[in-house]
């Protein structure tokens, strides 16, 4: 398995696509101008060590997510037997992968598809072991400070 494949220049930047092994699919990249091969080798590494506890965070964010969703639209609230069961209900889309800062420090920025929010979807930001956001995509800043977590981030 091919950890990244069919990486060429694109409008912005090199786009291909990674291996996402959590979901065992492959996913678009999209890497911004100053992201090489190489750094975008290290996020999709990064993306596939995620450890438990980032995956559980991420879950737990998604469900709130969902929730808060599902209410604010009037529908009822989901349950989930377990943690990971909100997966099934989420598609990946793309690895986003930033200009490197902080020495080439790794990011795992995700677009993705969710059953409960088709029009904008969602995103999560994982930077230094730490689940950074997770919410609707608003193209979150992969550098940003999210010591203050907005009303809008479930992470």
């Amino acid at each position: 398995m091919e950890l990244i494949r069919n990486l060429q220049e694109g409008e912005f930047g090199l786009e291909g696509e990674a291996y996402f092994q959590h979901f065992s699919t492959y996913i678009k990249v999209y890497a911004d101008e100053e992201a090489n091969e190489a750094y975008i080798k290290i996020c999709a590494e990064y993306m596939n060590s995620l450890d438990a506890n980032i995956i559980e965070a991420l879950c737990k964010a998604s469900i709130r997510y969902c929730n808060d969703f599902l209410k604010m639209t009037g529908q009822p609230e989901r349950g989930f037997a377990q943690l990971g069961d909100v997966l099934k209900l989420i598609q990946p889309n793309s690895l986003i992968v930033p200009d490197p800062e902080n020495g080439n420090e790794p990011v795992v920025h995700l677009e993705l598809e969710c059953e409960w929010e088709v029009e904008h979807g969602m995103e999560w930001l994982v930077r230094s072991g730490e689940v950074l956001y997770v919410g609707g995509f608003n193209d979150v800043n992969e550098w940003g400070n999210y010591s203050e977590k907005a009303s809008y981030n479930y992470a």
